[in-house]
C-alpha cells in the first residue's frame, strides 16, 4: 500500500504500474483508480506570510519548503503544516516529532543536485536526526515529469542508502500518508476537531 506522496507532474497510469495506490500532488486531480491527495507547497518570509498562506490554502496537506530555520520553528511550533522538505537541524527535528509533522526527503532532490555527495551527505543526517528523536519521515520521488518516477522498491533502496532499515523506508512511503488520508476522511465527516481529537 505504497504512496508517492510529491509528484508535480500527474501520471495515473504509470503510477499503477509501478505499484502505488495513492498520490500527492500539486495540481486538482480526481481519480477513479487510486487515492488522491491534493497538497500546497509554501514558502514564506515572516509570520504574517505564513498565517495569510494557511488562512488561504484548500489543500488537503501543506509541505513548507523553508530552509530558513526561524520559519521552520515557526511553522513547527503553530503546528501549521504537514511536513517539512528541506535539511532541519536540532531542536526543530525533535520539535517535529511533537507536533507529528514529517520529514519530507524527495529522490529528485538527489537526481537533480549537482553535488550528490553533499546533498546525500545532508539528506542522510537530517533522516538519522528523524530517526534518533522519531520524527515521522515521507520518501517521495518528487517527480516534475513521468520520467523521474521511481517505483516503491526503487524508493525503499533510496531510503536504506540514507539509514533506514527495509521496513522504516516501507514505513515512509504509507505510515504518514494514510493518517493524512484518514484526517481528510473525518473532516468531511465532520468528525475532525483537531490534532489528537475526532469525533466519536
Amino acid at each position: 500500500m505504497f504512496w508517492d506522496f510529491y509528484v508535480e507532474e500527474f501520471d495515473e497510469k504509470m503510477l499503477l504500474n509501478l505499484g502505488f495506490v495513492g498520490a500527492g500532488t500539486f495540481k486538482k486531480t480526481e481519480s477513479q483508480k487510486i487515492d488522491i491527495l491534493f497538497g500546497e507547497k509554501i514558502n514564506v518570509k515572516n509570520t504574517n506570510d505564513l498565517k495569510n498562506k494557511i488562512k488561504k490554502s484548500t489543500a488537503n496537506f501543506l509541505i513548507l519548503e523553508n530552509v530558513d530555520e526561524k520559519m521552520q520553528r515557526i511553522a513547527i511550533k503553530t503546528c501549521s503544516v504537514d511536513a517539512i522538505k528541506a535539511y532541519v537541524e536540532y531542536p526543530a527535528i525533535r520539535e517535529m516529532a511533537e507536533k507529528n509533522i514529517a520529514l519530507l526527503i524527495c529522490f529528485s532532490d538527489f537526481l537533480n543536485s549537482e553535488d550528490k555527495s553533499k546533498t546525500l551527505y545532508l539528506m542522510r543526517k537530517s533522516t538519522n536526526l528523524a530517526k534518533k528523536y522519531n520524527t515521522p519521515i515521507i520518501i517521495a520521488s518528487g517527480a516534475k515529469n513521468k520520467w523521474e518516477l521511481r517505483s516503491p522498491s526503487e524508493l525503499i533502496a533510496f531510503g536504506e542508502l540514507l539509514g533506514l532499515k527495509t521496513n522504516e523506508a516501507k514505513c515512509a512511503l504509507n505510515s504518514f500518508q494514510e493518517k493524512i488520508k484518514k484526517r481528510e476522511k473525518l473532516k468531511k465527516e465532520g468528525k475532525y476537531i483537531c490534532p489528537g481529537i475526532e469525533v466519536k
